[in-house]
């Protein structure tokens, strides 16, 4: 997601601007997932919508008969775009805007009372990049029943042994994290997908990440990069693998290359933070 911000706003303001909106509204395979959870949970029930964006998902709420919708946008001049839809759409009585930080919202805002459906699409590739875990936290903790549908609801955090060219035209060293998006070359496989975290976003989850995972090598070759996916139970029975608006495969290069073998295992560390950047994370890989 954040690998397009610049292309799409070269002001470098930091906001997602409407071309980005643009890419994010049309990508049927993104929305459709959310459209469908959305309507499977939200009839009768109070909703709040972390970043709401363009507010084309709580606009969906409110047409799956939610009682009342919280749509909150900290970036103001986002927020006027999706106030604008809020009014175009005729369910401004039902749809308010909060013009907060989501992590400043309290009970007061939302009426003096929980929430029944939270839509939190504050996603990237192993929640790396953007605020999901914090803010779900805060959900969870102030703002949403214990038994509320969560939009999406769990994560699962994959990763693939690979090898990667980052050598052109034999001259040119281009040793760097990138993403899958289409077009974009894609390493070889050098094992199966791999479950490396579960993350319940129902739970107080921790911000810190440290484990450990062993994998086995199913072909030779030279091991010098991690290919990283998260799809997601959007709600059950929904799912969402990714989509090059949303959540691509990243691969972030070792430290050092491995020679390695089939059938040999691998011992891989990973310690990052959520909500952090790429350089941040620390993966180590080593043969046992």
């Amino acid at each position: 997601m954040t690998s397009r911000i610049k292309y799409n706003n070269p002001a470098g303001s930091n906001s997602l601007s409407l071309p980005y909106h643009y890419e994010m509204v049309s990508d049927a395979k993104r929305v459709v997932p959310f459209k469908k959870a959305i309507q499977k949970v939200s009839k009768g029930k109070r909703v709040l919508e972390s970043g709401t964006g363009s507010a084309i998902l709580s606009i969906l709420a409110a047409k799956a008969g939610a009682k009342k919708v919280y749509a909150v946008e900290m970036d103001p001049l986002v927020a006027e775009f999706a106030q604008e839809n809020i009014t175009k759409s005729g369910f401004k009585d039902r749809i308010k805007l909060i013009r907060k930080n989501v992590m400043e919202v309290t009970l007061a805002d939302l009426d003096g009372e929980k929430v029944d459906v939270v839509i939190a699409e504050n996603l990237s590739t192993w929640e790396v990049t953007e605020p999901q875990i914090p803010i779900m936290n805060h959900v969870n903790k102030h703002l949403a029943k214990k038994n509320a549908a969560r939009i999406h609801e769990t994560l699962y955090n994959h990763v693939e042994l690979a090898e990667t060219q980052y050598r052109f035209e034999n001259v040119v060293d281009i040793r760097t994290h990138f993403f899958g998006f289409t077009g974009v070359k894609k390493p070889k496989a050098l094992s199966t997908k791999t479950l490396y975290a579960t993350v319940d976003l129902s739970k107080q989850n921790s911000l810190r990440v440290r484990g450990m995972v062993k994998v086995k090598i199913a072909q030779k070759g030279i091991l010098n990069s991690l290919r990283l996916t998260s799809p997601l139970t959007v709600q059950p029975g929904i799912r969402f693998e990714m989509s090059d608006s949303l959540m691509p495969a990243v691969i972030i290069p070792l430290k050092k290359d491995l020679t390695v073998s089939k059938g040999d295992t691998v011992e891989l560390r990973i310690n990052y933070s959520y909500y952090t950047n790429w350089d941040k994370v620390n993966c180590e890989a080593k043969i046992v």
